[in-house]
């Protein structure tokens, strides 16, 4: 098959299990079929948004750790390979480093090392080095990305195929939000969004992809919960097995905002059409038929993805009010603080315990330029983000949060415990590995250099713009 045909092709294996063994010879089977040959050095980056305490927030917010191990040891035997470097930075707030333990990486890649025939070695993006690169895109013209990234000769994409409760779905576009540091990872994290993602593809262009679709994450994206699908799905083109994704969660490219927008840049394909199916599965009507396992589309499959259904769900007497971004037209900001709210109840739920949040204080959470005037009926009334806007009367306190956007962990640690409902920010073990995994990667900043060189760009760059 000539190269071209394969440029548009994904590759798609039926696999029920995750048995490494099983793995290894689909990912080679994958790479034959495309024609991948990775050479030099490779940079392997996994969906790692939330990984902690399994038990209660469940094991379905990053790719299974042992199609990391089987991607990491197949890539570390192929001929021409040098080394091979997994890097990764998980949702705002939450140490890399910590995700990475509970996910079981850091043992994974012990083990792989032990067959491997080249180094591997495994780093948090916000801890390391970085290396500006000219995107020259609508929101960065310049972005700082992970020196060991910026060297690559190839690059690998370990998306976990997911809903999304603002994107609809997370795939290998959306998994460029975590080659971003924190601090540029949240310019415009809000309305623009889409279009930053898109951006994101000039520097982020995956050479392989191999996304986990055996185990399905379907409603949040950072507490799904699982549904077998029964396939691993690979390719060249990210958009390529994004689109096959959506199709799988029943989806389009309309539906799927940053596709959307890609494909509004000249990216391709521009749909399902387009897309050349091979290997377990061969057509539409076959993807179509494999998808019905994910049905039905039912409560649980779009959970927390609308915040006031959640809340009347839970009969919790929190009131949540959303208005328009901007005064001189009534779109609201549907990517920004909204998500950060969605994650934040989402994750009380599953701590504090769904009964809870009818016993929770009536407070009430703005966002937006919210019209009309709001009874604070003697309660908290929390405002999130820069344009949060109202006329707010009764009030027995009001917190405005002035940042754009407000994550989930500055929710955690401005307001979790006035609620009513139990806060993870109060629970001792919680903190002990926070403070652990914080404590550790300050000092790895130190002694990688990364405080010494974000100083140094602050006083040649940012403290000269701003002047």
């Amino acid at each position: 098959m000539a190269f071209e045909d394969l440029k548009n092709t994904v590759f798609i294996k039926c696999c029920e299990t995750y048995d490494r063994d099983v793995l290894k010879k689909i990912i080679a089977d994958g790479m034959t079929a495309l024609n991948y040959k990775p050479a030099g050095n490779v940079m392997v980056k996994p969906n790692v948004v939330f990984a902690y305490n399994t038990d209660t927030y469940g094991n379905m917010a990053y790719t299974a750790t042992s199609l990391v191990g089987a991607s990491l040891e197949t890539l570390a035997k192929s001929s021409g390979v040098n080394r091979v470097e997994m890097g990764e930075n998980t949702a705002i707030g939450f140490p890399t480093r910590l995700c990475y333990k509970n996910a079981g990486y850091y043992d994974e890649v012990k083990r792989v090392q032990k067959e491997a025939l080249c180094p591997i070695g495994i780093y948090c993006i916000d801890e390391e080095p970085r290396e500006s690169v000219f995107i020259g895109g609508m929101i960065h013209d310049n972005l700082r990305i992970s020196r060991k990234m910026a060297n690559a000769d190839s690059k690998v994409y370990l998306p976990k195929l997911k809903c999304h409760c603002v994107s609809a779905m997370t795939g290998a576009v959306k998994l460029n939000i975590g080659i971003c540091s924190d601090d540029e990872r949240s310019i415009r994290h809000d309305f623009m969004l889409n279009e930053k993602i898109v951006d994101l593809l000039a520097v982020g262009y995956p050479d392989f992809v191999i996304m986990d679709a055996i185990d399905v994450g379907v409603g949040n994206e950072a507490f799904p919960t699982a549904r077998k699908l029964g396939l691993v799905i690979m390719g060249t083109n990210p958009l390529a097995v994004d689109i096959v994704g959506s199709r799988l969660l029943g989806l389009s490219v309309n539906d799927v905002p940053y596709l959307k927008a890609a494909v509004n840049r000249g990216y391709t394909p521009k749909g399902i059409d387009e897309v050349k199916i091979s290997g377990d599965l061969n057509s539409i009507e076959e993807l179509d038929e494999r998808a019905k396992r994910l049905l039905p589309y039912d409560d649980e499959f779009y959970r927390w993805q609308d915040i006031e259904k959640e809340l009347e769900r839970l009969k919790s007497p929190i009131r949540f009010y959303w208005g328009a971004y901007r005064h001189s037209n009534d779109q609201k900001c549907l990517t920004g603080c909204v998500m950060g709210l969605k994650m934040f109840l989402s994750a009380m739920e599953l701590f504090a315990g769904s009964e809870a949040f009818a016993k929770s204080k009536p407070v009430s959470f703005v966002i937006g330029r919210y019209k009309e005037t709001i009874d604070g009926r003697g309660e908290e009334v929390f405002m999130l983000g820069s344009c949060a806007k109202a006329e707010i009367k009764n009030a027995k306190k009001i917190t405005h949060i002035d940042k754009c956007f407000t994550t989930a962990a500055d929710m955690n640690l401005s307001f979790a415990h006035k609620l009513g409902l139990p806060a993870i920010t109060r629970d001792p073990k919680f903190l002990f590995d926070m403070m652990g995994s914080m404590s550790a990667s300050i000092i790895r900043k130190i002694f990688s250099g990364r405080y010494f060189q974000d100083i140094g760009y602050f006083l040649t760059k940012g403290l000269v713009r701003k002047i």
